[in-house]
């Protein structure tokens, strides 16, 4: 049996459950330490198909699969793998780039990137965004005196984190619009997204936006810039639109059925197709 200390930090393993500890044991027995990025996925998938998990009605079943404790192995996972370790690297350097004051990671987990930026940036607050944080995440934060989780966004932010969230919820551009507007004017909003088939949470009636995200953004009010990472930078230039984004995802949805039986390159000839038919292109 694995000892668990060879692979999670003490100041996690003092604020796991019985529960947790079993199941964390048999993922490092099962994959002889930690799994590969594919077998996390592949972890994921199986209480998603084991609670049968419904796509298109996220009850509370769906509620029950995020707190399973594949989420914990995630979370641990993340810090370890050299990949995600690079990816936030990058978010950190360019977060660092722009001496913002107020940072908040929205979704942010098990809060690794929250202290990475915390760390390069000690005069700035930086907060963690989650409702329900597990009390490992929170002991961990408190290593960086400047961060911290909290229930929901207050006040202005320079900057809004957001990786990895809205290809999860049903309706990404009114939590989009609903964050944005914690943001000041001028203020930036770093946005990763995967609406692809690589998990089952994925929700694949979002898929379309692989191709319109950019421009639903633009129509909004968040004007796309910068690309960091595999994620992008888009600036808050006013007020928000959420009515004219709806439009284009509407038609950023009609482009991505025309173009769904492509073998390849669906995501560019999406975005060729997006300015030519979509009626209205954003500000």
């Amino acid at each position: 049996m694995t000892d668990l200390s060879r692979h999670v930090p003490s100041l996690v393993l003092q604020h796991l459950t019985a529960d947790e500890k079993d199941y964390l044991t048999w993922v490092f027995d099962r994959f002889d330490g930690y799994p590969t990025l594919e077998q996390v996925w592949q972890l994921m998938d199986e209480p998603w198909v084991a609670l049968n998990c419904d796509p298109l009605n996220m009850d509370e079943r769906v509620s029950r699969f995020y707190e399973h404790p594949v989420w914990l192995l995630n979370g641990l996972f993340v810090e370890t793998h050299d990949q995600s370790v690079k990816n936030r690297q990058v978010f950190t350097d360019w977060v660092v780039s722009q001496q913002p004051a107020r940072i908040a990671d929205f979704g942010g987990g098990f809060g690794g990137l929250a202290r990475m930026i915390g760390s390069a940036l000690p005069n700035a607050q930086v907060e963690v965004v989650d409702p329900h944080p597990h009390p490992a995440a929170i002991a961990l934060a408190k290593t960086t005196p400047n961060v911290r989780f909290v229930s929901e966004l207050t006040g202005e932010y320079d900057i809004l984190i957001a990786t990895d969230v809205f290809e999860h919820v049903p309706d990404p551009i009114a939590l989009t619009a609903e964050t944005a507007e914690h943001l000041r004017i001028g203020g930036q909003y770093l946005i990763a997204n995967c609406f692809a088939p690589v998990i089952l949470c994925h929700l694949p009636q979002l898929f379309h936006f692989n191709t319109s995200w950019d421009a639903v953004m633009k129509a909004m009010g968040l004007a796309p810039g910068a690309a960091v990472g595999y994620g992008r930078v888009y600036q808050r230039r006013g007020e928000l639109d959420v009515l004219g984004a709806r439009k284009v995802a509407e038609c950023g949805h009609r482009i991505h059925k025309w173009i769904s039986w492509l073998p390849r390159g669906r995501a560019r000839a999406g975005r060729l197709l997006m300015p030519l038919f979509c009626p209205r292109r954003g500000r």
